[in-house]
């Protein structure tokens, strides 16, 4: 790349759609060095591409593959220092210690809110900035080890398509439209800063692609068939074009998410461990027909941590790690996790790849680094290059990350009870005694979900300079400055069957006026793979969707009491809880809840400040795994009823996009900007509703927007989803009484099917668009349809 095209995805902030607004380009250079650069790839006055170009032709041949792997060596004669491209994020930094920890990515989805995660992403940019100079003593001289570099391996932006999946908390849920929107805010912030032609971070969107198994065997050597029209099902830049042949599925649902990032200037994306079709992923031709062809991604690609080696080891598709590293360079992977591509030294002798393709991969990366600013004078990249210790878990990011906190809250369930809902508590709570029981109570650790921070090294203990507050130091903060007292009780461990802690509980509930239970799910702890059965994390998928160990049982025997009873679940993943759901008065998911998590939720719960639940769910909760499909059958059409709310053909417990409030909102006046477009020559709409706050308190609403296509024209269309989402907005903070106007943007090709004819792009039809606080139809299996008004609705057509 000769520059890099600064984006900002304005529209996407606005409307939380998928749609990218290109502010301006970035000119080729970046201000005159004050003496002249002792080699032309440090005169920042000469565009990146030339730049890159003359050290790569100034490395010696036998020293430049050592470059293409994650621990890159310094090049002394050519005055580049040593650099680790490793370094994660995903709701905060990873593994480097004290940092900023947010909501898990499945709680930052559930806030719907792009502009949030555009915060989050430039918090944690900032505070990557700050470790990299810390680590490197603030020198453009120094070796950057692992964790502490520029480049970071985030957001997973894969398709949380099985709720058994065990890294689906990493993800921003099942549907890719909410998935691209809020993937391509975070990585605006991480990317973009007050420098506009330096890179604040590279961001890293993982794993290219349908990655969603990490049950092993066959996590790392699951090579599904995935319909052609499942991948896509989104119109890439042009006219509607004739796909080429793979299985049949991945355009329909895996790769839109990817168009997104794509679209919003990702520099960086990450192929992922699984195949598609007899072809692992990182030698895939999938990486140049579809990623680089037709999203026209111009960055680096980095191969999962070991999936090279893989292709050996579990494929068994090459003999060799000589033939696999050949095989994944030939398809386009320019940096190897692991140590694999020192074989291509190998390679290159027996012919298996040319000295161009090295050269190749090294100039990307190199420009990658270059348009960091790590090349550069640091006078030339500030503020970057001033971030320090300050900047890390400042007093204003931990405000965000409050905030994030109590946005991500989903309230399930709000039953009236003597006279009133049961909540919020309130705040004038005196001699009122408050039992908080569960095993979710008072547990650090379950706050942080997978990938964490304040810790160092993987799966290592969270640091007590942290702070993170658990629910149980939340609601015990907030109602005791309300006049009540606090008890705590486990009740139970979290997997064991042991039931001798439930009496305890019991009774102290029974001596109490409201019992709050904390039960869920957690973070499998001690490493990949390891943990309860019933744990999830990289490495380990559930096989049940329930509560684990005896948690239902103490929840039942809580209920028998006669008490106020507020069930809050912490998860990463859906948790199957019929009974509850007809038998608790009051339910709020409150997710991994990050640092700030335990404050965040009691604040929802007892309404500080006037704080009101508006979260919504990422992905639609089954009554329990009976309706869920095989785990290893990607086809969102599987038997017994499909997959995610898209083809879901029974009623899921909770649906997606659903959530209660405190107040509540009525829609009316509903308009589109036209009747219809044209399949040969579609453009954009716009849909405007007003929302009006008819309740009593304020609140933040998510105003949503779905299609339906007429079933009557679907013959011949494969993968057609019952509904889909194509765009949403949250609007904050509307008083009661107050209406707003609401106008968001509808990216039409978001409507795009595969055609009888081959052809891949919006097609001629009838549909029906939605309007509302909720997706169309059920809301779940015991919520009754009247609890949010149910969506306007209004005819649009695709002509030919």
């Amino acid at each position: 790349m000769n520059n890099f095209t600064y984006r900002m995805t304005t529209a996407m902030l606005k409307c939380g759609v998928v749609a990218v607004a290109v502010l301006g380009l970035v000119g080729s250079s970046r201000g005159e060095s004050p003496t002249p650069p002792r080699f032309p790839w440090f005169d920042p006055s000469l565009p990146t591409s030339e730049r890159a170009q003359a050290l790569v032709k100034a490395i010696p041949a036998e020293s430049r593959v050592s470059q293409l792997v994650t621990d890159a060596p310094g090049l002394p004669d050519q005055g580049i220092p040593a650099y680790m491209w490793r370094s994660n994020v995903l709701h905060g930094l990873v593994d480097n210690g004290v940092s900023t920890q947010f909501p898990q990515a499945t709680g930052l989805a559930a806030t719907w809110d792009a502009v949030l995660l555009n915060s989050v992403g430039e918090i944690c940019s900032t505070e990557q900035r700050a470790k990299h100079n810390i680590a490197t003593n603030f020198s453009a001289t120094a070796a950057t080890p692992m964790n502490y570099g520029v480049d970071l391996w985030g957001p997973n932006i894969n398709m949380f398509r099985d709720p058994r999946w065990g890294r689906g908390q990493e993800t921003y849920g099942e549907d890719p439209v909410l998935s691209g929107a809020l993937g391509s805010a975070f990585i605006n912030g991480l990317q973009y800063g007050p420098v506009p032609n330096v890179l604040k971070t590279i961001a890293t969107a993982k794993h290219f692609d349908a990655y969603s198994v990490d049950r092993e065997p066959p996590r790392l050597s699951f090579d599904p068939n995935i319909s052609e029209a499942d991948l896509h099902q989104y119109a890439f830049h042009g006219a509607p074009r004739q796909v080429y042949s793979i299985t049949d599925g991945l355009d329909r649902y895996y790769f839109p998410a990817f168009v997104s990032v794509v679209r919003a200037g990702v520099r960086s994306i990450m192929c992922s461990y699984n195949g598609i079709d007899g072809h692992p992923m990182c030698e895939s031709p999938m990486l140049k027909t579809v990623l680089r062809d037709e999203m026209n991604f111009e960055g680096y690609i980095v191969s999962d941590s070991g999936a090279v080696d893989f292709m050996v080891s579990f494929f068994h598709r090459y003999n060799t790690t000589t033939e696999a590293s050949a095989a994944a360079l030939n398809a386009g992977v320019d940096l190897n996790s692991g140590s694999a591509y020192l074989k291509l030294t190998d390679a290159l002798s027996k012919n298996l790849v040319s000295q161009e393709q090295i050269d190749t991969a090294l100039v990307r990366l190199f420009e990658a680094r270059i348009d960091a600013g790590l090349l550069d004078p640091p006078s030339n990249v500030v503020p970057y290059t001033t971030y320090s210790q300050q900047d890390i878990l400042s007093p204003s990011h931990r405000a965000v990350a409050l905030r994030a906190a109590e946005e991500s809250i989903v309230l399930l369930k709000n039953d009236v009870v003597g006279g009133a809902p049961v909540l919020p508590l309130g705040v004038e709570l005196d001699g009122i005694k408050i039992a908080v029981v569960g095993p979710a109570s008072n547990d650090s650790f379950r706050m942080l979900g997978n990938y964490y921070g304040c810790s160092f090294g993987t799966w290592g203990p969270v640091l007590d300079n942290c702070s993170v507050s658990t629910f149980l130091d939340g609601v015990t903060k907030v109602a005791s400055a309300a006049g009540a007292s606090v008890n705590f009780s486990p009740g139970c461990d979290q997997e064991s069957t042991d039931t001798s802690k439930i009496a305890a509980a019991v009774e102290l509930a029974k001596a109490s006026d409201v019992v709050i239970a904390f039960l869920g799910l957690r973070n499998c702890e001690g490493g990949q793979g390891k943990g309860g059965a019933n744990c999830e994390s990289e490495g380990h998928d559930r096989d049940e969707l329930g509560l684990p160990g005896v948690q239902q049982q103490l929840l039942k025997q809580l209920h028998s009491t006669g008490k106020k009873i507020v069930l809050v679940l912490s998860n990463g993943g859906p948790v199957a809880i019929p009974w509850a759901a007809q038998n608790i008065a009051a339910i709020v998911d409150a997710w991994y809840g990050g640092m700030d998590g335990g404050i965040g939720l009691a604040n929802v719960l007892f309404g500080v400040d006037g704080a009101s639940p508006a979260g919504r769910l990422p992905f639609s909760v089954p009554t329990s795994v009976a309706q869920v499909p095989d785990e290893l059958d990607m086809s969102l059409v599987a038997p017994p009823h499909g997959r995610t709310y898209r083809h879901f053909n029974a009623t899921p417990l909770f649906n997606f996009g659903f959530g209660l409030s405190y107040t509540r909102f009525e829609y009316s006046n509903m308009s589109l900007s036209a009747p219809s477009i044209s399949a040969s020559a579609p453009t954009n709409l716009t849909v405007c509703v007003l929302v009006s706050n008819v309740g009593s308190k304020a609140s933040d609403e998510v105003v949503q927007i779905y299609a339906s296509r007429s079933k009557t024209d679907n013959i011949g269309l494969q993968s057609v989803p019952n509904v889909q989402l194509v765009s949403f907005v949250r609007i904050s903070a509307v008083p009661s009484g107050a209406s707003e106007n609401v106008c968001t943007f509808v990216d039409t090709s978001t409507l795009s099917l595969l055609g009888a004819d081959g052809t891949f792009g919006p097609q001629p039809g009838t549909y029906a668009i939605y309007v509302g606080g909720s997706c169309p139809g059920p809301l779940g299996a015991f919520v009754s349809r009247s609890a949010v008004q149910e969506p306007l609705t209004a005819p649009f057509s695709i002509t030919h």
